[in-house]
């Protein structure tokens, strides 16, 4: 059917026309208008002002108009169709907007002058270098290399294919295939080789390539979504354009040192975890090889406790066998004295005078009151004797109690490589440490970390201080006769706790998961906060109504002040700097800081009122608790202040974990919380 002339009336009322045949040979009729035929495939309506191209689609004027004002290059004299991408010469304008003596449709008799009258997009010699070089009798390929000989109907541009109508089904078919874009066999002929080549299908827009590039939005569009999505957009680039622009700007160059610096990351991770797998095996062994020892030590400890307490049970047995042996002899004699006396008066009873009879008799009857009383002395003196064992009263609890002879766990540190000055503190948690026994509301007024991750909290309501794992999971407490008022964890697992109230610091190891007594300090001050100080101790010290920094012994012996001031009022918080070797102290509204010799470095004044406790962290920042406005001030090792983090509480006291991110804040009220710093 010939429908080269063919003409038909759209519902808009007026006319277009197929101006060429250009409808492939497959296609033997049109029986019925299309959506394809009555819609525009840019903006998918009616058409309005309707005008075709050489290639026989079309599009609204204004579609076509916003479609190549979109293009690459103003000044191009040709323009791809957005659906076959044939290209089109771009006709001059007689006009401003004006579209209609460009790409006439208007008319059946301009139609074929008009299209003639535009200029050709390229000279034969030029088509003829940007052809495509397939052959008039091209055969399928799959078919060819079954050694069948089938004619080629469709052009792959992906696989570079040509097939036939059988083996089209099958592409058309198969997962991998079925979004390759195919064109007719005659269409790829004419057509340049860059307007063939391998696109991407879009996903929004079925049978559309992506072979437009959006530079404001940095993302691969179709023709479709320049206009109906992108028509505010400043710059829209052919792919390959785009490509070249990118190999211009030698992006993939910047791309790849920045995949290779992202691989010596990894690759640095990578090792850093090989040698934590190799040092936990390590550790693995070692630790096996301490529980070994300890048994052994233990099972030493009781050998010779053992041969000690048989030493003392023969000692004990030899000493009272001899008093026994004495008096199982002094009791055998008096039975042999006894019978000796029954037998004079058995013999005697009948022989000798009268006289000599009355006078045995008198005398025996004188020795057997005797040895009656005897008897009876020896009956009453008699205690049953028998070796009694009792067991050492630590040993006998250390056996109910002891139910392991120790606890093995993972301690992970996260690995410092961002300041924690460009770090923002995030919400990791939160800790109940209202317990079990406590009488009244809690009010922690001081917090520490120590090295493994272990909380201890003075709880200043309940007169206690607790202790808590890095999970958060509570281990001990120990009740104090006096409310604390500051505590601190040395690395050697000892915890002090300052008592003013008694004049006194108490000393208390962790051993497991107990809090043991150690020993208390009485000192002539009163302590309040405190913090490590290279294994001592430095505190904020109250003595005759003067306020002191000093730095004390674990003996309780002031090894030196700082500085001294009248003060009935300010608490404050101190910290210590080893790495500098930095004091810094806290107060109401200031922090002081002062060298190792005592010279003050820096004394800042800030807004937020109330300062009190204060802590610092690997890095040598500060963190002090701003009481009335609710935050925490993180500041710079010279006093700078660098942010104000905020907490849901008025904070009493703030910890940081020794060589990790982990912040700990306590104030009025059982709830503890906890932040990452990332």
């Amino acid at each position: 059917m010939d429908v080269s002339n063919a003409e038909t009336d759209s519902e808009i009322g007026g006319t277009f026309k197929l101006t060429e045949p250009r409808v492939s040979r497959r296609r033997s009729s049109i029986n019925a208008f299309s959506d394809e035929l009555i819609n525009c495939q840019l903006c998918h309506s009616r058409f309005k002002n309707p005008k075709s191209l050489a290639c026989l689609h079309s599009f609204c004027e204004t579609c076509l108009n916003v479609y190549i004002a979109k293009l690459p290059g103003a000044k191009n004299r040709f323009f791809p169709c957005p659906i076959c991408r044939e290209l089109n010469a771009v006709p001059k304008t007689s006009g401003e907007g004006d579209m209609t003596s460009r790409t006439s449709v208007n008319g059946p008799r301009s139609n074929r002058s008009s299209i003639a009258s535009l200029p050709s997009p390229t000279d034969r010699g030029e088509r003829a270098t940007m052809a495509l070089q397939i052959r008039a009798d091209r055969k399928c390929d799959p078919c060819h290399e079954n050694s069948d000989i089938v004619a080629a109907l469709y052009w792959c541009p992906t696989c570079r294919e040509a097939l036939c109508d059988m083996c089209t089904k099958s592409h058309r078919g198969m997962r991998i295939t079925k979004t390759h874009a195919l064109m007719d066999i005659d269409d790829a002929r004419e057509r340049p080789t860059r307007m063939i080549q391998s696109h991407e299908i879009c996903p929004d827009h079925r049978g559309k390539l992506l072979d437009l590039f959006c530079q404001d939005h940095q993302y691969p569009v179709c023709a479709t979504c320049v206009a109906l999505n992108h028509r505010r957009c400043d710059t829209i680039l052919a792919i390959d354009r785009a490509a070249r622009n990118i190999r211009t700007k030698k992006t993939n160059r910047t791309l790849a040192q920045r995949l290779k610096h992202a691989i010596e990351i990894v690759e640095t991770v990578l090792a850093t975890k090989e040698g934590a797998r190799s040092r936990l095996i390590t550790r693995k062994e070692t630790i096996l090889d301490e529980v070994s020892k300890l048994k052994m030590s233990v099972i030493q400890l009781l050998d010779e406790l053992e041969d000690k307490i048989k030493d003392e049970v023969d000692a004990v047995c030899r000493d009272y066998e001899d008093i026994l042996q004495g008096k199982v002899d002094r009791s055998r004699g008096l039975r042999d004295s006894i019978q000796s006396a029954l037998s004079v008066m058995t013999d005697g009873a009948d022989t000798g005078t009268d006289y000599q009879q009355v006078i045995a008799n008198q005398t025996l009857r004188d020795e057997c009151e005797k040895y009656e009383q005897m008897a009876d002395e020896e009956r009453v003196d008699y205690k049953e004797v028998d070796l009694v064992f009792t067991a050492d009263e630590n040993l006998v609890r250390m056996a109910k109690m002891l139910d392991r002879i120790g606890y093995v766990e993972i301690s992970e540190k996260r690995e410092i490589t961002k300041p924690f000055r460009n770090c923002s503190a995030q919400k990791n948690g939160v800790l109940n440490g209202k317990i079990k026994g406590d009488r009244n509301g809690c009010i922690f007024n001081s917090v520490d970390i120590g090295e493994a991750g272990d909380i201890i909290l003075s709880d200043f309501n309940n007169c206690s201080v607790k202790l808590f794992d890095q999970y958060g999971m509570f281990r001990s407490q120990a009740k104090l006769n006096s409310p604390p008022r500051g505590v601190c964890l040395f690395p050697d697992k000892i915890a002090a706790i300052a008592l003013p109230e008694e004049g006194l610091i108490k000393l208390m190891s962790i051993e497991g998961k107990f809090l043991s007594h150690l020993r208390e300090l009485h000192t002539s001050f009163k302590a309040y906060r405190i913090c490590n100080f290279r294994s001592k101790l430095m505190g904020i010290c109250y003595s005759k109504a003067c306020r002191s920094l000093s730095i004390f012994e674990r003996n309780g012996r002031i090894e030196k002040t700082i500085t001294r001031k009248r003060d009935y009022k300010g608490l404050g918080g101190v910290a210590y700097d080893p790495v500098k070797n930095f004091m810094y102290m806290s107060d109401r509204d200031a922090i002081t800081c002062f060298n190792g010799a005592g010279k003050q470095i820096f004394r800042n004044t800030y807004r937020k009122t109330d300062l009190r406790g204060m802590a610092i962290d690997c890095q040598g920042n500060i963190y002090v608790c701003s009481h009335d406005s609710g935050q925490v001030l993180q500041i710079a090792p010279d006093g700078t202040l660098i942010k104000s983090i905020l907490v849901p509480i008025s904070p009493q006291d703030v910890a940081i974990e020794p060589m990790g991110n982990k912040m700990v804040v306590v104030g009025l009220g059982e709830i503890v919380h906890i932040y990452n710093l990332i």
